[in-house]
């Protein structure tokens, strides 16, 4: 007995018009089997398009698909995380961190009869984690506005050029959390606030960069920064290097 599995592979195939032999097999559809496996979100929306072909459909396990395409090329995506515009991009409102973006993207030539593809999802987006040590007795509590100038991604999962600002108030134990968007260069920045007054900026997306980090790996890593705040300077470190800058600080 067949499982379900392989009627859902083999059942596809059968509703595909066959060719024989005497007609021109060059218009006969191609089979493309697409291949969901170890999915680190759910629901996925898995997408096919092509000239004058237009297929979406909601995944939220793993499974194998199989469609009928038009010979030629077709695009293939799939999201999870997060909802894609129309275009199939994503873009993060304003004041908004950066969704838990998962994205597959491929360009596929469907010129042959079977097309097998392995659809694997990447990780978009990089969890900074900010460890603060504040001077005793600073008055109000301080805050840090982290900006970028890449608000989003564009289809094929590239820095989209866009505003970006989080406002981050650190918690009793000095931590703070964001997710950041992929980015496309090193100009991110951290605005250091007390009492609505930013008493210093500093280049983030530098000391990133600094670390080793890479924007353009497939899956972005997470990373971790510590920030300690004196009345006259402040020292940003991470696992390889430290770095100290003065700032005039009012209480």
């Amino acid at each position: 007995m067949f499982s379900d599995r392989l009627l859902r592979i083999l059942l596809p195939l059968l509703l595909i018009p066959s060719c024989s032999v005497k007609e021109n097999r060059a218009v006969c559809p191609c089979g493309l089997t697409l291949e969901l496996a170890g999915l680190p979100v759910h629901p996925v929306v898995l997408s096919v398009v092509g000239e004058g072909y237009s297929w979406t459909e909601v995944v939220h396990a793993d499974t194998a698909l199989v469609l009928p395409v038009p010979k030629g090329e077709v695009a293939v995506s799939a999201v999870g995380g997060a909802l894609a515009e129309g275009d199939g991009s994503v873009r993060i409102p304003e004041g908004e961190e950066a969704p838990p973006l998962y994205l597959y993207h491929a360009d596929v030539s469907t010129e042959a009869e079977q097309v097998v593809l392995p659809v694997v999802l990447h990780k978009q987006f990089c969890t900074l984690a900010l460890r603060f040590k504040g001077p005793h007795g600073y008055g109000p509590p301080f805050e840090v506005v982290v900006e970028g100038f890449y608000g989003g991604w564009a289809p094929d999962g590239s820095p989209a050029p866009g505003s970006f600002s989080r406002r981050l108030l650190p918690g009793s134990d000095g931590r703070a959390v964001l997710r950041l968007p992929r980015q496309g260069d090193d100009s991110l920045l951290m605005h250091i606030v007390f009492s609505d007054q930013v008493v210093r900026t500093f280049a983030l997306g530098s000391y990133i960069a600094a670390a080793g980090y890479d924007w353009s790996a497939p899956d972005l890593e997470d990373l971790t920064l510590t920030v300690d705040i004196s009345l006259t300077s402040v020292t940003i470190s991470s696992d390889l290097w430290t770095r100290t800058e003065d700032i005039e600080l009012w209480i």
